[in-house]
């Protein structure tokens, strides 16, 4: 048996085995009520042997009884079927009752009852018989005696043991069904740490990689979640370590690049040719995407430096999405002057207040605004806005730019990865990556979309409410 599911595998092992045990102890059971009913019968049975036994004489030379019609109506009320007896002398020629009531197989022992079954013209019936032995009430010629029966039909017996038997059989489903409920509803409640664990994993960002918490876990997984855990611990530490690498990179080509750029610009005042220009400048321009790249790379360290940090329980602050954006529009106003374009705020009158780490959202927007403006035409509209919808807070940035397919908007913030319309200009494929890290730190939801038919493009940051 595969062991697809714990659940299914418990039920189907165990609900079995309790259907065997019960059809096992039903049967035992009615065994035993069979038996136990039996004797109680048999014993009103021989009660009548006796009774008759009392009533029988022969002192007026043939056979002579009392019927105990009370006794018989009696048993005949108990049993719930009829009674038959029979007295009769052993050589047959005097008999009262019922004639040629069945004899038992074996010979009668004198004053020893007997039980046995027989049939009576078709009619199964349970019988006691006893011979009687001779007394000063019951003077016998010489080895002579007197047989006495009783019978009494066994539908009435069999009744009383099918109904038992339906009653223990009712009880014993009702116990069944109260056993399955209880047994799945423990192994519910013994899995659900499980599925809640499960879920907060799947909900984790990619690069989250924390331990699983055990605490709240049954023993018998807390092996398995504890090698998951040293296996996360081993790839954090190699992933710690290629991230310093590449932030101490990226922080040692900051100053040689900078210089590079200011022998550059020298070297284009002192070109003599045109041609000399154009080559310094595609140099420049070059060396500014490289130092762009850089700076993004270490934004992502910082990035994944606050995201450990808020892991080991630092606390979130109250950001007024208004006051960031207008700083941003601020820090980025001359580079879209640069380019003649339509920049500006659309804010509301109050603040719009979430709760996150402030310099990661003001890192964010300027991401995204940075995108507009670089990949926006000379002339476009940027705009940038904070409000409030359906209880979420929302920052966004519109612009009438180029935009982005379906496609690439499915595949934003992928690492090092471009849209169709961004790869004619210079740029490294981070920017909408550190935002959406960013958005998953800060509890939002980043959202593209086009404008209108395809053109332009709307990133929106959808906070959730803490």
């Amino acid at each position: 048996m595969r062991l697809n599911s714990l659940r299914s595998t418990l039920l189907w092992m165990l609900i079995p085995a309790v259907l065997l045990t019960s059809t096992i102890s039903l049967w035992v059971s009615s065994l035993e009520l069979k038996g136990q009913v039996n004797a109680a019968f048999d014993r009103a049975l021989v009660g009548a042997l006796k009774s008759i036994e009392a009533n029988v004489n022969t002192t007026s030379g043939g056979l002579a009884m009392e019927q105990p019609f009370y006794m018989l109506e009696f048993m005949e009320y108990a049993t719930d079927g009829r009674v038959y007896f029979r007295v009769a002398s052993e050589d047959g020629l005097s008999e009262i009752g019922y004639a040629q009531l069945p004899m038992p197989v074996d010979k009668l022992e004198t004053g020893q009852p007997v039980i046995y079954d027989a049939d009576y013209f078709g009619e199964p019936l349970r019988l006691a018989a006893m011979a009687l032995t001779p007394s000063p009430r019951l003077p016998l010629p010489l080895g002579s005696r007197v047989i006495v029966q009783v019978g009494e039909s066994i539908s009435g017996r069999a009744g009383f043991i099918r109904s038992v038997m339906l009653q223990s059989l009712r009880k014993d489903i009702v116990i069944l069904l109260i056993f399955v409920l209880v047994l799945s509803a423990g192994i519910i409640l013994a899995l659900r740490p499980l599925k809640e664990t499960s879920l907060q994993v799947r909900r984790r960002s990619s690069d989250d990689l924390q331990p699983i918490e055990e605490a709240a876990l049954p023993r018998e997984v807390r092996p398995l979640v504890q090698a998951i855990n040293q296996h996360m611990e081993r790839y954090a530490r190699q992933n710690k370590t290629q991230q310093q690498f590449l932030d101490d990179t990226s922080h040692q080509l900051r100053t040689p690049l900078s210089v590079m750029v200011m022998q550059v610009d020298f070297a284009k005042s002192l070109a003599r040719s045109d041609d000399m220009k154009e080559v310094l400048e595609a140099i420049q321009l070059r060396l500014n995407n490289t130092i762009q790249l850089t700076n993004q790379m270490m934004a992502l360290g910082k990035v994944h430096d606050a995201v450990d940090k808020l892991r080991s329980g630092e606390t979130l602050e109250s950001v007024d999405l208004c006051g960031v954006a207008r700083s941003v529009v601020d820090e980025l106003l001359a580079s879209a002057r640069r380019k003649q374009q339509d920049f500006g705020l659309d804010l509301p009158d109050g603040p719009v207040v979430v709760s996150g780490v402030g310099w990661l959202i003001q890192q964010a927007l300027s991401n995204m605004v940075a995108n507009a403006i670089n990949y926006s035409p000379k002339g476009a509209r940027i705009t940038v806005s904070a409000y409030m919808e359906d209880g979420n807070a929302v920052l966004e940035v519109e612009d009438d730019g180029p935009g982005m397919s379906a496609e690439d908007m499915k595949l934003a913030g992928h690492r090092f990865r471009r849209g169709t319309q961004g790869r004619a200009q210079h740029g490294s494929g981070l920017g909408l990556a550190i935002v959406q890290t960013i958005a998953e730190i800060n509890r939002a939801d980043m959202q593209l979309r086009s404008v209108q038919d395809g053109t332009g493009l709307l990133i929106r940051l959808v906070f959730l409410p803490s």
